[in-house]
């Protein structure tokens, strides 16, 4: 019985921005399913959190289709966060806490899309 020479595991870490990227859109969908079960009206928050969890799933298996589902991603995320941060209610009702990480995410998915962006070709 021969033995083939690709004994070695069968899942082999190429890019390991790509997989932190894959994680970012993983715990930032989380996120958006948390926030929709504080209130089930928010519709549009579970929509961004399927969203982004099928981002993640097609960063993470490299697909080209997930450079624009990274794009939806962030045209209804910027929406979302700005929106959010614009309203002077925001800080009185959820605190400084929620502020800050809204601005996180803001330049996460913004380093996500400019990344994805100029790396688009390594998607098949």
């Amino acid at each position: 019985m021969s033995k083939n020479n690709n004994d070695g595991p069968k899942f082999k870490i190429e890019s390991i921005s790509i997989y932190l990227l894959a994680i970012f859109y993983l715990i930032s969908s989380g996120f958006f399913f948390f926030s929709l079960t504080m209130d089930l009206n928010m519709i549009h928050i579970g929509l961004l959190g399927l969203l982004s969890l099928t981002t993640a799933l097609g960063v993470f298996k490299r697909k080209s289709w997930s450079v624009w589902s990274a794009f939806l991603v962030f045209c209804a995320g910027n929406a979302f966060a700005i929106s959010l941060l614009l309203n002077p209610l925001t800080f009185e009702t959820l605190g400084v806490l929620v502020e800050i990480g809204l601005i996180v995410y803001l330049i996460l998915v913004w380093a996500a899309m400019i990344y994805l962006s100029v790396k688009r070709r390594e998607f098949y």
